[in-house]
């Protein structure tokens, strides 16, 4: 039996199906570094957007396409339950197993073929998936599992204090608050802040344990 593709929408594990396999499939991964020549220093993996595209016909059946459609093009559309942040769903692109999760963050639509009362009977879409990361995914996307210290922020850390204890030179903050996306160093730790793990970067090229509080 053929297996047909999917799109699952993880909060509520609601089944898309598509109507007909894409006939390819290209899922790519770009590693961040930065620095030049010899000193180019490892920031983190990232998953590359995945675009399908994906055909509909109803043509047979003489029904509206759009009826199969807008079940994908819902899918761009935020949540509108309170208390909650108002996004578009994460969902998983699956095809003999999950390939690919992330959010729609684009969707072009194509109707090719219509009735003689103008209801479309042929679609043709093409769907753009941005990568999203569970926590641990990320850091492992970061390099976290193979970095040689990792620390855990409390209330009194500051950045040059951190640095000179993780890489023994307080004039290193820079390279951590730019490792974990730090924009504002002068106001850290915030609330927010509090708890966070942060990738040291080994600047000595050895190999220790996990951080001193980590």
């Amino acid at each position: 039996m053929l297996e047909k593709a999917r799109i699952i929408v993880e909060s509520t594990r609601e089944e898309i199906p598509v109507m007909y396999n894409p006939t390819e499939l290209s899922l790519n991964r770009s590693v961040v570094v930065q620095g030049e020549g010899s000193n180019i220093q490892f920031q983190r993996t990232n998953n590359d957007d995945l675009v399908v595209n994906l055909f509909f016909d109803t043509f047979e059946k003489k029904s509206d396409v759009r009826q199969l459609t807008n079940r994908i093009a819902a899918l761009t559309m935020p949540s509108t339950g309170t208390g909650v942040r108002k996004e578009p769903p994460v969902v998983v692109f699956t095809w003999a197993g999950p390939l690919f999760t992330g959010l729609i963050t684009k969707l072009e639509q194509k109707f090719t073929m219509f009735l003689p009362s103008g209801i479309p009977v042929r679609a043709e879409l093409t769907v753009t998936f941005k990568s999203v990361l569970t926590e641990q995914q990320d850091l492992a996307a970061r390099g976290y599992f193979n970095c040689r210290q990792l620390w855990t922020v409390t209330e009194n850390d500051r950045l040059y204090l951190i640095a000179q204890t993780t890489l023994g030179d307080a004039s290193q903050w820079r390279l951590i608050a730019d490792a974990n996306k730090i924009y504002d160093p002068l106001n850290f730790p915030r609330p927010t802040d509090i708890g966070r793990t942060l990738v040291i970067i080994d600047t000595h090229g050895e190999s220790f344990e996990s951080g001193a509080n980590a």
